[in-house]
This record gives C-alpha cells, sequence and structure tokens, in this order.
C-alpha cells in the first residue's frame, strides 16, 4: 500500500479517465429506436425552453470555461438528448447545490444518485465513475481521525466522517484546491473530476487512492409529478450507445484548459527567476541609496536655503493662478500679513500679475506694497517666473519677495529733506514753487485760490542789533506760526532770507485770507521776545492765471504794503490794477477774481 502511496501520481490520474472511457459503458447495449407515447408526442409538442441546471467546479460534468461558456459532460448529454427528442433546453449553473436546489429549474442533471433529494425522481445513470479518496502528501492516510475533511455544501458525508472534522466549500474544485494547499487534508471525488482539475491546475501536493468500495452513479434529476419528462429522458439516453458516450467523455476531457500557477514557472525558471530577483534587489537596493543620499542633499539644501531666507529679507511665494491660491514661505506668512489679510493680499497679487504679458516675458520685477501683520504698510521688489501647463496656459507664479521698506523710506526721507528748507522744515523755494505750480493745474473751475507773500519787516536790523542766532530763532519762530495758522493743505514754504510763501485752496472768501494773516501776524509776536514787523502781500489766482503773474501781483502788494511803512495786509485788487489795504473795511471784493 505504501508503494502504491508513494507511486501514484498525476500520470496514473490521467491513464484513469482512459481506462474508465474503455471500460465503463463496455457492458451498454446498442441504442433502438425510439418509440415516444401520445402522451410524450404531445408535452414535447407543446414544451417551450426547458431550463436544465447544475453547479459549477464539478468539472468535467459541468463548469464554465475561461471565455464563460457553460460546458461539460452533462451540458453534451442534453445537446445529444435535444438531437433525440426535439426539446430545447436553456443551461444555468450555480455556486452550490443549495443554491441549485432552491431556483425554479426543470431538469438536474450531473445529480449524484447516492446523494439526491428524496423528492427527486431520477433517470437511469448516464455515467459511472468510482469514488477515489484524495489527500494532502503531508499526512498519514492511515491516520484520518482528527483530520480535515473537505465536503461540498449540500451534500452527504460519507460514512464514517464526523461533522465536527468537515470543512465546507461550494463545488468539488474548491475541496480539492483546499487540499492542494492545506486548508483540508483529504476528500472523496470521482475520478472524471480529480483527472479534469489535476490536469488543469497542476497538483503537486495531492496524492490519489482508489477506494474500490463506492461507485459514483450520475443521472438527470425530476421533481415528482414530471414524469412523463423523465419517460422522455430516459429513452433520449437509453438510445445514446457506449460509442457515442465515449466520444462525449472524451471531447469534454480532450478541452482541458492548463492553468499557468506559480508553481509551474517556479518549476520551469526557477534559476532564472532566482537571478533575476537578485538583479532586482541590488537595483532596487542601489536606486533606495541614492535616493536617500539625494534626499538628504535636498533637505540640507532647503535647509540651507531656509536658514539664508529667515536671516535675510526675502519671502517666498507661489500664486495658482486657476485655483487662485497663494502658496507662502513661513516667514511670509508670520510677517507679512497673509494669515488675516489673505484675501486682500490675493488681491493685490492677481492686480499685478495682470499688468504683465507672460508671453513676452521669461522673468520680471516689480515693486509692490503688501500690509504688514503689524498694520504697517511694507515694500517689497518681486522677483518672479512662471510656470505653464500642457496647453501652454500660465497655471503659477513663483518668486521672492525682497524687503525694500527701509530703504525706499530712507529713500523718501532724502527726497523730502532735499525738499525742505534746512532751517525751518518748511518747502525749499523750489519745492515750493513746483508745488504751487501743480496745485494751479489742478485747480477746480469755480474755486477761489490765493497766493501770500509774507516778509519780515527790517529783518537786517535784528541781526545786526541781535546776531545771526537771534535771526535764525525769529525765522523759526515764523516758520512755526505759519503751520500752526495755515490749513495742513495749503502749501507753505520759505523762499529767501527772510520770506515766506503761502498758497491757500479753495478760500470760501478774501476776508478769511485776510483773517489768517492777522492771525499769524498775532501769533508772531507772541512767540517773539523781540518787536517783530510783517508785512503780507495777497493775490487772488484768476481761471487764467500763471505763476509767474500770480507772483508778481502778490509781489507787488507786498511792495505797496512796505511802501506804505510796512506792517500791513495787502491785497491785489484786479478792478484798477492797484494795491488796495484790506484793513480798509470799505472795500467792494465783488471785483476780484474776476
Amino acid at each position: 500500500m505504501d508503494y502504491l502511496i508513494n507511486k501514484l501520481n498525476k500520470t496514473i490520474i490521467c491513464s484513469v479517465i482512459i481506462i474508465y472511457i474503455l471500460i465503463t459503458f463496455a457492458q451498454s447495449t446498442p441504442a433502438e429506436e425510439i418509440f415516444f407515447t401520445e402522451e410524450e408526442k404531445d408535452f414535447i409538442n407543446k414544451a417551450s425552453v426547458l431550463k436544465v441546471i447544475s453547479i459549477d467546479g464539478i468539472a468535467p460534468l459541468s463548469y464554465l470555461d475561461s471565455k464563460g461558456n457553460i460546458v461539460g459532460i452533462g451540458i453534451s448529454l442534453f445537446d445529444e438528448i435535444s438531437e433525440i427528442s426535439r426539446l430545447n433546453f436553456e443551461y444555468k449553473l450555480y455556486e452550490s447545490v443549495a443554491d441549485a436546489l432552491d431556483s425554479n429549474f426543470d431538469i438536474y442533471t450531473n445529480a449524484e444518485k447516492k446523494y439526491a433529494p428524496d423528492n427527486m425522481l431520477l433517470s437511469q445513470p448516464y455515467l459511472e465513475s468510482e469514488a477515489l479518496f484524495y489527500y494532502n502528501k503531508s499526512i498519514d492516510p492511515k491516520q484520518l481521525a482528527y483530520k480535515r475533511y473537505a465536503a461540498i455544501k449540500g451534500g452527504t458525508l460519507p460514512e464514517g466522517i464526523k461533522e465536527e472534522q468537515a470543512i465546507y466549500f461550494n463545488d468539488r474544485e474548491e475541496a480539492i484546491n483546499a487540499v492542494e494547499s492545506g486548508i483540508a487534508d483529504f476528500g472523496y471525488g470521482n475520478a472524471y473530476s480529480l483527472a479534469f482539475y489535476t490536469l488543469q491546475n497542476g497538483y503537486e501536493n495531492i496524492i490519489t487512492i482508489p477506494t474500490g468500495k463506492e461507485d459514483r452513479e450520475y443521472c438527470v434529476g425530476v421533481y415528482q409529478g414530471n414524469e412523463i419528462l423523465l419517460s422522455i429522458l430516459n429513452k433520449s439516453i437509453a438510445a445514446i450507445d457506449s460509442y457515442r458516450m465515449d466520444a462525449i467523455v472524451l471531447g469534454v476531457a480532450s478541452h482541458v484548459e492548463r492553468k499557468i500557477t506559480f508553481s509551474m514557472i517556479v518549476n520551469k525558471y526557477g534559476q532564472e527567476m532566482l537571478g533575476i530577483l537578485f538583479a532586482m534587489i541590488a537595483i532596487l537596493a542601489y536606486a533606495v541609496y541614492t535616493t536617500y543620499r539625494a534626499k538628504q542633499r535636498i533637505e540640507i539644501e532647503n535647509k540651507r536655503y531656509a536658514i539664508l531666507t529667515q536671516i535675510s529679507n526675502e519671502y517666498l511665494f507661489e500664486y495658482q493662478i486657476k485655483s487662485d491660491v497663494l502658496h507662502v514661505s513661513e516667514k511670509f506668512g508670520s510677517e507679512i500679513g497673509t494669515r488675516n489679510n489673505q484675501a486682500q493680499v490675493i488681491e493685490m497679487f492677481k492686480k499685478t500679475f495682470g499688468e504683465f504679458n507672460f508671453d513676452d516675458m521669461e522673468e520680471s520685477m516689480h515693486t509692490i506694497k503688501l500690509p504688514l501683520s503689524d498694520g504697517d504698510l511694507g515694500i517689497f521688489r518681486m522677483i518672479f517666473s512662471y510656470l505653464k501647463n500642457e496647453s501652454g496656459k500660465v497655471h503659477s507664479v513663483i518668486g521672492k519677495l525682497v524687503d525694500i521698506t527701509r530703504e525706499e523710506k530712507e529713500k523718501e526721507k532724502l527726497i523730502i529733506k532735499s525738499q525742505l528748507d534746512g532751517l525751518t522744515g518748511l518747502y525749499n523755494a523750489t519745492t515750493t514753487k513746483e508745488a504751487i505750480i501743480k496745485s494751479m493745474k489742478n485747480k477746480r473751475i469755480g474755486d477761489i485760490d490765493a497766493l501770500i507773500i509774507i516778509d519780515c519787516d527790517k529783518f537786517k536790523e535784528v541781526n545786526d542789533k541781535y546776531g545771526h542766532l537771534k535771526g535764525n530763532i525769529v525765522l523759526e519762530n515764523i516758520a512755526k506760526a505759519l503751520k500752526a495758522t495755515f490749513r495742513q493743505t495749503d502749501i507753505k514754504g520759505r523762499i529767501g532770507g527772510d520770506e515766506f510763501l503761502v498758497y491757500m485752496h479753495n478760500i470760501p472768501s478774501v476776508d478769511f485770507v485776510h483773517n489768517r494773516c492777522q492771525q499769524l501776524i498775532e501769533k508772531i509776536r507772541e512767540n517773539s521776545d523781540i518787536a517783530i514787523a510783517i508785512s503780507v502781500g495777497v493775490a487772488i489766482c484768476q481761471e487764467s492765471s500763471t505763476y509767474e503773474d500770480l507772483f508778481q501781483k502778490a509781489d507787488d502788494a507786498l511792495y505797496n504794503a512796505k511802501k506804505h511803512s510796512g506792517s500791513r495786509i495787502e491785497v491785489y485788487a484786479e478792478e484798477n490794477e492797484m494795491c488796495l489795504p484790506t484793513n480798509n473795511l470799505g472795500i467792494d471784493y465783488s471785483n476780484m477774481g474776476k
């Protein structure tokens, strides 16, 4: 027996098929002419398509091939029956016996006579096979008391097998596969199925032994009440002679589709696969090593660059145009107000990039003002480039911001300083003239503006008597009085040693100008510890006035004030082209400014 166990293999199983094909139906009688009764003929004539069912995974009796077609000995048998009886059939396979029996069917093919339900009528057997015992080669077939049995759902357990030993599977192939893989230890099956799946799946761990004690008889089954149909099926099966049945079995067995399994590949190309595996491992290890080194270098570069940007005045950003999303470096987000003013910052970016034609540039530079986290405005030089997508459209703008706030403020201070008089802090002569000319150009029609020249009478005597230091203090006091008296929007400047110029925007009346000039004189007197005399000349700006004309008229008014012993406020009158003193309350100002 041990010798048989060790020597029995796939070759013997394949031989079993041939043996059974040659001897199974050796006793079959030739088919006789079929005579159907009138009832049977009437049934055939009235019958529609009959549903024939079985279960999948019991090859070669019935199964789905690689193309999804229902094939098998039982299916081919009914093709023959259809030719003989003229009945029409359709086929359906189920995953388990229980599912098949619960379905609505007419005929059950491949029903084992021994395990068929009690309410099922069976035809005469169309196929017989001896049961084979198969087991995993790792177990001792003499010690099966506690081994796991591979059972089929819906079937009955063989004699001597306990319920606690059974592991149930949907079909025969699953059961055999379970024994092959060690999930179950042993099972029983017909020689046809074992031979078929061994050839198809290339089992290496299964050993089979003929039992010699149990025959499998496969029949066609119908439910009780369908005796006429069963009679037609019996007569049709009897009409199929043994040679034709052998041809059916051989035809199905010859179409075994050999599956390519991993174990087959290993057995055939094991050494080559091992070599390839070692080569792949070596390549992968080298790739991992180089990737790790590259990642380390990138991390060092990123850290280096992060440190440099952290200690410098640079801020990195990426603005994705389509999604309208702004990505910034950590320093950017903490120092520039993107966290609290993100929408405002993005809007500024959109406005800036909307001014550029990216098709005509590779890299650009721009100055932008952005809100800072402390609420102030920062000035930045934006240096950026862009990325395009597959369609050639700009996808995102990448760049950096360089903080030039300090430099710009220093530059602004220098510009302002160059515009101011060093002693008084007022505009110098050049800046004053430029500012007044610009205001005159922007003057709205209907507005009345005034130009005022202020001069310190006999200022030379102040310098001679008290010294230049005292004279400078007097000039500083006059500048302070100017700032305190006139509006912030009025232009105030020093145009000479002791001469000052004021340009007033949109005055309500000439009296308004006079009152401010009178207040100025009073403030100067209050702030000075020496007697200071001030003369003032005023000219009203006409629509067609130029700076030179306006200045000349104010200078003429000033000259007239000084000619009358000074300390006066004179307004240039257009009507009679003469200077009129404002302390003469009887003056008619209605002609002024026409």
